[in-house]
């Protein structure tokens, strides 16, 4: 176990190439001219409208005034990019500016990714990397503007470091920022950051002001990939969280307990979660807490589907088999949203679990 895991370590250092001696003055230099170029442009760039993008891309637009962070009284554009065109014309009805290509987002000087998978995000990046002209780290002039990439999208740890490489190769940065809260955060402005950038604190004084406006926790998790690898930890133990509480309350009904009344009991006492009482997966509960609030009160719709819960889970277990780290739950977890998603509930919220556990259709 313990060669494959300095075998592994090996591997994510090798990602970031660039001496440690030079990034420093370096990542100084470009987050200077990103912000003086700011400063004039006040261009952002959102690439990815979907559940978790569309309502962050609006806080980003309607938090604007509240935390000042475009200097001198400058007016902020939110460029807008997404391959489905109603939710670009949603985010345009909020404020933001319309972009029909993601080259139109090129320009912009800080640009915010949320999107679906690892290939989406290597894709969406790779392409924003080859359109926009490269800059020498050395040697940084007016004519070339370097970007920073936040992205907020939940991918392998290794995947975040090595775009980390290739952004600041290129002349920009990439930081990896993973969220936390589910839907309802996202909609509420309450979401969790996790952050994994350069240790140069500028990166991270640079960016925070921008995520406080879509969450109310900005939590910095180390080097390049780190904010990746937390989020995934964290969805790990969400994951077989979800199991628990479906199982239980299946339990508990059948055994006679109403599942309002063991809600109030779990949410009382030791039991208690996120699962349980943010987004508790029996419909009479989410209706009981406000109609429409929670996925269950609608059918499982919206929330955060069983296809992404399964692909995360499967990103983690994936890492921890290359360590040699043992997953029992996880692996478990894993195989229940696999044959959830199988039969046909990929695209419902994860607390359709419920369901799926009755041996129920949805």
């Amino acid at each position: 176990m313990l060669s494959t895991a300095l075998k592994f370590s090996t591997a994510l250092t090798r990602q970031t190439r660039v001496s440690t001696t030079q990034r420093p003055s370096v990542l100084g230099a470009l987050l200077s001219t990103n912000a003086n170029q700011h400063n004039a442009t006040d261009k952002i760039g959102f690439v990815g409208l979907g559940n978790m993008g569309l309502p962050m891309c609006l806080n980003l637009i309607t938090n604007h005034t509240v935390d000042h962070t475009s200097p001198n009284g400058s007016t902020e554009t939110v460029i807008a990019y997404d391959l489905n065109p109603d939710a670009v014309a949603k985010a345009a009805a909020g404020g933001a500016t319309p972009a029909s290509d993601l080259k139109d987002i090129a320009d912009c000087s800080i640009i915010i990714t949320s999107l679906p998978s690892c290939a989406a995000v290597e894709n969406v990046l790779g392409a924003l990397l080859e359109s926009i002209p490269a800059n020498s780290p050395q040697h940084i002039t007016s004519n070339t503007l370097p970007r920073i990439f936040i992205d907020t999208s939940t991918v392998n740890p290794l995947l975040s470091r090595s775009l980390f490489d290739d952004a600041f190769k290129n002349g920009h940065i990439l930081v990896d920022a993973p969220v936390s809260g589910g839907v309802k955060g996202a909609e509420d402005g309450t979401l969790t950051f996790m952050v994994g950038s350069d240790s140069n604190t500028e990166t991270f004084d640079r960016i925070s002001p921008y995520l406080r406006r879509m969450g109310k926790r900005v939590i910095g998790c180390g080097g390049p990939g780190t904010g990746s690898a937390a989020k995934l930890c964290n969805n790990l133990a969400l994951a077989s969280q979800m199991i628990g509480v479906c199982e239980a309350i299946n339990l508990g009904e059948e055994l006679g307990v109403d599942p309002i009344v063991l809600a109030d009991v779990m949410n009382s006492s030791t039991a208690k979660c996120w699962s349980s009482e943010v987004c508790n997966p029996h419909p009479s509960v989410a209706t009981a807490r406000g109609p429409g609030k929670m996925p269950a009160s609608k059918e499982y719709e919206g929330g955060f589907s069983t296809k992404l819960m399964l692909k995360d889970v499967g990103l983690a277990v994936a890492a921890a088999d290359e360590l040699g780290v043992v997953l029992p739950l996880g692996s478990a977890s894993k195989q229940l949203y696999q044959l959830a998603d199988i039969s046909g509930m990929g695209s419902k919220d994860f607390g359709v679990m419920l369901q799926y556990l009755r041996g129920k259709k949805v």
